[in-house]
């Protein structure tokens, strides 16, 4: 293929020898990518590629310059490219071997996607991010189905829980559950898969593999309305270290909040003073409810005194 025909071609061309040096490109090139003339011949193929991607990109590009047997035959790529300000633009990029004065060549023919492209390949590279946030996290991401069975388990659950995301697929994991904290959860859970749209929070113990007993702290989102989740997502953090040593009861936290804002509890019995209207937990330690609330819910109290309550105690200065 001669020279005069790839300079002349009305579709950006780019060429590159066997160490990925480029060395003829077309107006066409120069003005897609931003470079002034020849700015890019002498260049190198990595200036074009943003860094993440770079590696794999080269690697497919330059086996192209191979010898004849191992030459791949001609490609079609989607990758996303760097003009010379560095900003991205996602190319289409046909690759095929010419035969040069002094070895195999590498040809580019570049045209840049549309819109609608772009679009998709910012949301595959979303999810992608989204993806290793999730599967690097401390803590343990579930989804579960309407019928409360794990559909996913992050694999940090092998970490905390001592278990593969195989072994909780398809499970309920209430067996898991402590035996003074099942009644409660499964209590909770019940309530808590009636209200789409609620969010709620609640601790428990679960067993280890090991056969020791984990803290958890988990918060639920009933996205069982919406169309892309169709579930219950739940994060739970290990708290063990942040618990008192032996076997504590669950802290009925759990609060969900429906569409419309309104709060239902999740839980069943919460022990408390008939007089003094101290909370008992664990059993035996007695807790104002300020500080039980303070401790569980992050909210702080602002005092004062209902009309009933300043009738009673203060009736000449209500009068």
């Amino acid at each position: 293929m001669s020279k005069a025909l790839l300079v002349s071609a009305p579709e950006a061309i780019l060429v590159a020898d066997s160490n990925g040096l480029i060395v003829l490109v077309n107006s066409q090139t120069e003005e897609l990518l931003h470079y002034g003339s020849n700015e890019l011949l002498g260049l190198h193929l990595d200036v074009l590629f943003p860094e993440l991607f770079r590696h794999d990109n080269l690697r497919l590009i330059s086996s192209h310059t191979q010898a004849a047997e191992k030459r791949p035959p001609r490609v079609e790529l989607e990758l996303p490219a760097l003009r010379k300000d560095r900003r991205q633009l996602l190319l289409s990029m046909s690759v095929c071997s010419v035969n040069g004065q002094d070895g195999p060549l590498v040809c580019c023919i570049l045209r840049e996607l549309t819109d609608s492209k772009r679009a998709d390949q910012a949301f595959v590279e979303t999810c992608e991010r989204f993806r290793t946030i999730v599967e690097n996290s401390h803590d343990v991401l579930c989804i579960r189905d309407a019928d409360g069975k794990v559909r996913y388990a992050s694999p940090s659950i092998q970490r905390i829980l001592g278990y593969s995301q195989e072994q909780m697929i398809g499970s309920t994991g209430f067996e898991l559950l402590h035996p003074e904290d099942r009644s409660t959860v499964e209590s909770a859970m019940h309530q808590f898969w009636k209200n789409p749209g609620a969010r709620g929070s609640i601790q428990y113990r679960a067993l280890h593999a090991n056969g020791s007993w984990v803290s958890l702290e988990v918060v639920a989102f009933n996205l069982l309305d919406d169309p892309d989740i169709r579930g219950v997502v739940i994060n739970g953090r290990d708290i063990t270290d942040r618990k008192p040593a032996g076997v504590q009861p669950p802290i009925p936290i759990a609060a969900s909040h429906n569409a419309a804002g309104h709060a239902t509890s999740a839980t069943e019995n919460l022990p408390i003073c008939a007089s003094c209207k101290k909370i008992n937990h664990p059993v035996g330690r007695w807790q104002q409810i300020e500080a039980y609330v303070r401790d569980r819910f992050h909210v702080e109290f602002s005092h004062g005194i209902c009309p009933e309550c300043s009738k009673l105690w203060y009736p000449d200065l209500v009068e």
